[in-house]
């Protein structure tokens, strides 16, 4: 009797080991993506004057500045989505310092009058980008830098078009782009499971997916003699990584 109860005990303790060995968790990487082409792009013109003698100058000229923008960027408004948008900035007392040659700073004015607006253009008609940012172009280019020779100036800085996509349409593309994860992660656990017979595999922990959104660009692009004309892109593409763990009691085929 004694000797059979030790047999029993010894054949638990060497299979429990087994059993242990052949449990164990696997972890798979789902990733997928979806894209959509761009619908609308965003743009931002700062204005800005500096060293004026006194906040009502500065404001004036702004103002003339940044109105004329406006105006040109109207022509481009199309929809009824489209937004052309001002912010103005505050008044401060700055001295102004430019660049020389020598890699020095001088000083242009003392304790003048800074002001700025920055208007920020989201049209939706983006094949008409070109002829826009080409119209800008020509009135930007006597102020898109500071007159060393000049104090009391105004000066616009242009920046690069931002594309995207509406909110309702980005929204469709991350869970387009999650579902395809999910299924690609589905996908690459039954080609497992199909060579290493999972026993009793059960979901175990899951990450939130992880989207990132970017822009795509084709092989076309702006020819030597359209230097002002952008390139736009294909598309909008989100892409998912969702990370998976999974649990299992055995997987005879893997461990064999």
């Amino acid at each position: 009797m004694f000797t059979k109860q030790l047999a029993y005990f010894y054949l638990v303790f060497i299979l429990c080991p087994l059993k242990i060995l052949h449990a164990g968790t696997i972890e798979i990487l789902g990733q997928g993506e979806a894209s959509s082409p761009p619908e609308r792009y965003t743009i931002d013109l700062t204005v800005t004057s500096i060293c004026y003698e006194t906040t009502k100058d500065a404001k004036s000229e702004n103002s003339i500045i940044a109105n004329a923008l406006v105006a040109i960027a109207k022509k481009y408004s199309k929809t009824s989505e489209d937004r052309i948008n001002t912010y103005p900035g505050g008044f401060i007392r700055n001295t102004e310092y430019i660049p020389e040659s020598t890699g020095h700073s001088k000083i242009l004015c003392e304790n003048g009058w800074r002001t700025w607006n920055t208007i920020r253009l989201q049209l939706h008609d983006i094949y008409s980008l070109p002829d826009l940012q080409d119209e800008l172009v020509v009135f930007l280019e006597p102020l898109e830098s500071i007159n060393p020779s000049k104090k009391q100036q105004t000066f616009i800085q242009l920046g690069s078009p931002q594309f995207g996509l509406k909110e309702e349409n980005l929204n469709k593309l991350r869970k387009q782009a999650q579902q395809s994860a999910l299924e690609d992660a589905k996908a690459q656990l039954q080609n497992f499971d199909e060579n290493c017979h999972f026993k009793s595999i059960k979901l175990r922990s899951l990450a939130p997916p992880a989207l990132n959104t970017f822009v795509r660009f084709g092989a076309k692009s702006s020819t030597p003699t359209e230097s002002s004309t952008p390139i736009i892109p294909e598309e909008i593409t989100v892409t998912a990584s969702w990370n998976f763990s999974w649990e299992f009691e055995s997987a005879p085929g893997c461990f064999n």
